[in-house]
């Protein structure tokens, strides 16, 4: 069967081999559920909640993502994730910065300090290319809060950035950690 997502949005699910899968993800609802631990084992997950993006976007499976989303008609991405235990005690500034790693060039377009679930977070939008010349803009929310470190992240080409931006600010509008019961 032919994949019919566009090859920017290829390039990018590919960055986004890292720590975790997403069967923690349960019918693409507002939640993650972290995978339980037992015993007095730290769980590297976390559960967090947060809004659904308007229709045109398609929750999508890929090693390491957690909650992903592609847009169905250009190529842009929302990834939600969250590290738990393994991550250090760097500054948000050096957290966002470690999201460059599959980047050649990274161009901070805007940088600042904000409050996201109650817990300071830095809001940055990047301009990058990924090797091979693809060049992608990208809004990112880097934030830790109660041992774990969450990435939401957007990512679109500088073309089609402001048209799913909304969407991915309507997403992040609702994160919540930590979650009772989940």
């Amino acid at each position: 069967m032919r994949d019919h997502r566009h090859p920017i949005s290829l390039a990018l699910l590919g960055v986004l081999g890292l720590a975790t899968a997403c069967s923690g993800w349960r019918g693409y609802g507002d939640t993650y559920y972290a995978k339980p631990t037992r015993g007095n084992k730290v769980g590297h997950e976390a559960t967090f909640s947060f809004a659904l993006p308007p229709s045109g976007w398609k929750p999508a499976k890929e090693k390491g993502a957690q909650v992903l989303w592609v847009h169905e008609s250009m190529p842009a991405l929302i990834h939600l994730r969250a590290q738990c235990e393994m991550h250090g005690d760097s500054s948000l500034e050096s957290f966002t910065d470690h999201l460059r790693i599959d980047f050649r060039e990274w161009k901070i377009l805007s940088q600042e300090e904000t409050t996201v679930a109650g817990r300071d977070a830095m809001h940055s939008v990047i301009l990058a290319s990924i090797d091979g010349g693809v060049e992608t803009q990208m809004e990112l929310i880097v934030l830790k809060k109660n041992g774990c470190l969450f990435d939401l992240q957007y990512i679109a080409t500088p073309e089609d950035f402001e048209r799913g931006r909304a969407a991915y600010q309507q997403v992040v509008a609702d994160f919540t950690f930590p979650i009772r019961g989940g």
